[in-house]
């Protein structure tokens, strides 16, 4: 059966890999990082964008070496400009932004080009903000805003181009801004995003439930009897996970431990063919906590990058990694629910393992296996 499955297993990613050969990009998707301080006649943004995106769509390595310098950059200022200014608004056009200077920072994924711009109108007691960068180039791209009304407390926002304008309420002259409940500063709904449009976590946490509805014995699958067996499970493996990704992403936040998206991200992609390998051929390792909990280790490092770039003072810091962790445990826990109850109706039938078990595990490892090459050669196959 093993040598079985791994045939099919080495099938499907040669015909994987071939069929997406041809479609290859040459970059990844990242997020880009607004600061945005609110005062009483301005409001001034400090926009980084990766120079691998605007690579993607300004064509900047005029030579081919694959190596950005800052003269390549430059000389594609005035165009840069023009296309980022025509997708940010600001209180729906009525504070114009210009760009007064551009600087080169480095992120822990690499090098991002930062635009400064300010925009002179007088403010009220709210900033609206719509954002559509690279939605012809990149559906995921999304922009994370850091906003401080005055002195005030800043706020997490989430700038999805789908979603439209985000509107935020604050009053610059009694530095204040709203949102102080967990809930309602951002960062709570950005946990719940970050964890739903991460498409490797949730292909995993997807492989982990795949067996909750079922108990190995004798050599084999068989379905559980209650379902409180099942649920159990479930939180054993969950409760395994989210306590080591906690851990590491207060870790990362913290700038205690760093390790770079590099290692990280193929990373993240071995632990979805890891545990997709065991819900096909079960072992000790699988079925303990220590997997998940390990494995988790590994999946914090990948929550963190939000709120490691944005730089939070401590005290912040750490009502923000409350909240953001809130949200990405609600997000895991709504796919549990969704995912867990078809599982636990269909454990009975005699092809739940050949139709369903097996099968999406497999998908998961020729998917993780590509996401593995991507990140591993830095090129893009897969739209997600």
């Amino acid at each position: 059966m093993l040598r079985a499955d791994a045939r099919r297993l080495l099938v499907a990613i040669g015909i994987a890999l071939c069929a997406f050969a041809s479609n290859a990009l040459a970059h990844k998707p990242s997020d880009a990082y607004l600061f945005v301080t609110v005062g009483e006649t301005a409001v001034d943004v400090r926009w980084d964008i990766a120079l691998r995106d605007l690579d993607a769509g300004f064509d900047l390595d005029a030579d081919g070496n694959r190596e950005l310098t800052w003269g390549e950059t430059k000389a594609h200022f005035d165009e840069i400009d023009r296309y980022a200014l025509a997708r940010l608004s600001i209180d729906e056009g009525r504070c114009v932004p210009t760009v007064v200077d551009h600087q080169l920072d480095h992120h822990s994924d690499g090098a991002y080009l930062v635009l400064h711009l300010t925009a002179r109108c007088r403010r009220a007691d709210h900033l609206t903000l719509g954002y559509t960068l690279f939605t012809e180039m990149d559906p995921t791209h999304r922009g994370i805003a850091r906003v401080a009304f005055g002195s005030a407390a800043p706020m997490l926002v989430v700038l999805n181009p789908s979603n439209g304008p985000v509107t935020l309420e604050g009053s610059v002259s009694s530095g204040s801004a709203g949102g102080d409940s967990p809930f309602a500063s951002g960062f709570f709904p950005a946990g719940v995003h970050h964890i739903l449009i991460g498409y490797d976590h949730v292909l995993f946490l997807i492989c982990l439930l795949l067996p909750a509805v079922l108990v190995h014995r004798q050599g084999r699958w068989m379905p559980v009897d209650r379902w409180q067996d099942a649920v159990k499970r479930v939180v054993v493996t969950v409760t395994a996970f989210t306590i080591a990704h906690t851990l590491t992403l207060a870790l990362a936040g913290l700038r205690i431990v760093e390790l770079s998206p590099r290692l990280i991200e193929p990373a993240i992609a071995v632990t979805i063919i890891f545990t997709a390998l065991g819900n096909i051929r079960s072992n000790r390792f699988r079925e303990s906590a220590a997997m998940p909990f390990l494995f988790g280790l590994v999946h914090g490092f990948g929550f963190a990058d939000v709120l490691h770039e944005l730089d939070l003072p401590l005290g912040q810091f750490v009502w923000a990694l409350l909240r953001f962790n809130l949200g990405v445990e609600a997000g895991q826990l709504l796919i549990v629910a969704v995912a867990l109850t078809p599982l636990y109706l269909l454990r009975r039938k005699p092809w739940y393992r050949a139709r369903v078990l097996v099968p999406v595990s497999l998908f998961a490892i020729v998917v993780s296996a590509i996401w593995f090459a991507e990140r591993v050669f830095d090129f893009k196959v897969l739209p997600i």
